[in-house]
């Protein structure tokens, strides 16, 4: 139970942080209980690299925890904080890190995510998960059931397509 409260107090944290110069979010996966190990080593090994190949002070916080369990795999959330003290661009940084992370679950058979979806923060992976004909198929049912755009949050693989209709991500 005290770990189901963490969620909702995940957001209040992170503001209070940010008055001490910490940032921090969570992301999540699906793993296969086969790479369960595996994604959670390889994921703390890739942020603490990015972390200190960028020369950025302090070290970061890294963890993770499992929080749903399925026959065929878990559902595992990862925490990174880090301090941003004197650091130049420090969301753009950190979403950078970000994103060597989600790269590294995907390499090594984790999911690009459990249950938050594909998002515009992890739209320029979907050229990766998903083959052309997939995205193409999506695009058409959307297209057909929302001709003028009503819906258009331009969110994961329909945050792709451009306002003339061209694809951008990942062409």
């Amino acid at each position: 139970k005290a770990g189901y409260d963490l969620t909702f107090a995940i957001a209040y944290l992170r503001d209070f942080a940010l008055n001490y110069n910490i940032l921090g979010e969570s992301f999540e996966t699906f793993v296969p209980w086969s790479k369960l190990t595996r994604v959670i080593e390889a994921t703390k090994r890739k942020i603490y690299s990015e972390h200190k190949r960028r020369a950025l002070p302090g070290a970061p916080f890294v963890c993770s925890r499992v929080t749903q369990l399925y026959d065929d795999g878990v559902c595992v959330y990862f925490y990174f904080c880090m301090n941003i003290c004197g650091v130049g661009e420090p969301s753009d940084i950190f979403a950078e890190i970000e994103r060597s992370a989600r790269q590294e679950i995907l390499d090594n058979g984790g999911s690009l995510s459990h249950h938050h979806g594909l998002g515009k923060l992890r739209s320029a992976f979907v050229r990766q998960i998903y083959s052309q004909g997939h995205v193409d198929s999506i695009i058409a049912v959307k297209e057909a059931l929302d001709p003028i755009n009503v819906f258009g949050a331009r969110n994961g693989m329909f945050s792709i397509i451009t306002k003339d209709g061209n694809q951008t991500v990942g062409s």
